[in-house]
């Protein structure tokens, strides 16, 4: 990692995931104004988050194995133009439609670039020492990317206004792109000349992600209880079980089956699918609840987040890689998750007995964001554990998709609930609160799961420092 020109495509690969995090949360400080705005109404306005979640979990496999395909670099830029120019036409949008859409366009270039970056990451150090290190990086940017996008989301919104959190993108864009050729080629592993990509796969996971998220937000014009509902989610499950059944029949699959009847891997996976169902709602639920009941404007909101945003980075770059360095996996990962799901259950109490930042926000964000910060990166190490190199694409792919589409399910199961709980009478403030316990008790299964499934083994990709 002494090379110079290592550093600087770490720098730029890190960059890129970065920005693929920091775009996921950065426009949920400005909702209140985009609604305003645009007209969305409360239960499409998710749309603004999901469109861009929906599409990076529909299309990472896609992006892992176009990316060992064609070659890593090349995926990497055709992701990082689409993403680039999706950033840059969603400033201009003038109705719900057309950001929806370009949100969209942004998720599915995101998708590409950030599967084929994760691999080009990858294949820069291949040796253990600095292969860790590199992880180091990359898992707390990721984390920092996140939370940056609520500090930045506030901040721009006040000074320039909403649709510039989009055009900041674009010449963060640019510059990658024109640095581009610094990173190695990737070239596509030779085992997968004769591939092709399993385009029927990928519009299966996309459309069964989707139809599940829009059952929620559809929720609010027919109800959380109403036969339509229940008959969306069984839409939903019925296109994800056919996915699944046909990436065991397929000659070349988006996803093969076997990677994942691992423990480690697929446990990983499972457990990261639910621990995000919380993150996205407990944001936006936060975002939403300071500005609407405290009366925050979108600076002093993202303000009111960064205890939260240090918390959740700081655990993520070295408390739990330390921990993961010294015990299993398999403990950090429960031992985050614990102080997550306490976290969660102190704020949704918090919300509905208090009214003030330091009493509702402050306690519970901050030990929910060590919590998450904690287990984060031991299920990344678990997720890629004993992965063949072939299949690096493939494993950050699903890494990431199991993140957002966690998080687009939680956001809208969330919504579903707030929406819920005012159509019987309820107040703003109670919708909340439930929402976030909602959230909580989705963790605990997380945590059961991983208590059940994870294997008692220590990861062999441990040392970040």
């Amino acid at each position: 990692m002494n090379n110079p020109r290592w550093r600087l495509c770490l720098i730029l690969l890190c960059t890129t995931q970065f920005v693929a995090l920091l775009d996921f949360s950065i426009t949920m400080i400005p909702l209140p104004q985009i609604q305003e705005s645009l007209g969305f109404t409360p239960g499409a306005l998710q749309w603004v988050i999901n469109a861009y979640g929906v599409a990076i979990a529909g299309f990472l496999l896609l992006g892992g194995r176009a990316a060992d395909m064609f070659g890593r670099r090349r995926v990497f830029l055709l992701g990082l133009v689409i993403f680039t120019l999706g950033s840059l036409l969603g400033g201009f949008s003038q109705s719900p439609a057309m950001l929806i859409v370009t949100r969209a366009m942004q998720g599915f270039g995101a998708a590409l670039f950030s599967p084929a970056a994760f691999s080009l990451l990858l294949a820069l150090f291949p040796d253990e020492k600095s292969r860790n290190r590199a992880l180091g990086a990359w898992t707390a940017v990721a984390a920092s990317g996140f939370v940056a996008g609520l500090i930045l989301g506030g901040l721009i919104t006040d000074a320039l206004g909403w649709r510039w959190v989009l055009w900041i993108n674009v010449p963060v864009g640019v510059l990658v792109i024109a640095l581009a050729g610094y990173l190695p080629e990737g070239k596509r592993e030779a085992s997968m000349a004769a591939m092709r990509l399993d385009i029927g796969g990928a519009i299966l996971v996309a459309a069964g992600a989707a139809t599940l998220v829009f059952a929620f937000a559809n929720s609010e014009h027919v109800g959380l209880a109403s036969p339509v509902t229940y008959g969306l989610i069984a839409l939903a499950v019925g296109l994800l079980a056919v996915f699944v059944w046909v990436e065991s029949r397929v000659e070349y699959p988006l996803m093969p089956i076997p990677i994942f009847w691992r423990r480690m891997t697929g446990g990983a996976n499972l457990v990261s699918l639910l621990a995000n169902t919380a993150l996205g709602p407990t944001f936006v639920v936060v975002a939403l609840y300071m500005q609407e009941i405290l009366g925050f404007s979108a600076t002093q909101t993202g303000l009111g987040l960064l205890p939260m945003a240090i918390a959740f980075t700081l655990s993520s770059a070295w408390v739990g890689p330390t921990l993961i360095a010294r015990v299993d996996t398999k403990p950090v990962i429960l031992g985050g998750m614990t102080l997550f799901i306490c976290g969660l259950a102190l704020l949704g109490v918090s919300l509905a007995v208090d009214t003030s930042w330091a009493g509702s926000i402050l306690p519970g964000t901050l030990l929910a964001g060590i919590g998450y910060g904690i287990a984060f990166p031991a299920w990344t190490v678990a997720g890629i554990e004993g992965v063949d190199a072939v299949d690096h694409g493939l494993a950050g792919g699903m890494l990431t998709t199991t993140q957002e589409v966690g998080s687009a399910v939680g956001l809208a199961v969330g919504v579903a609930v707030s929406i819920a709980v005012l159509a019987d009478g309820g107040s703003a403030v109670q919708g909340f609160s439930y929402a976030i316990l909602v959230s909580a008790c989705m963790v605990v299964v997380g945590f059961v799961c991983a208590a059940l499934i994870l294997p008692n083994k220590a990861a062999r990709v441990v040392h970040y420092t």
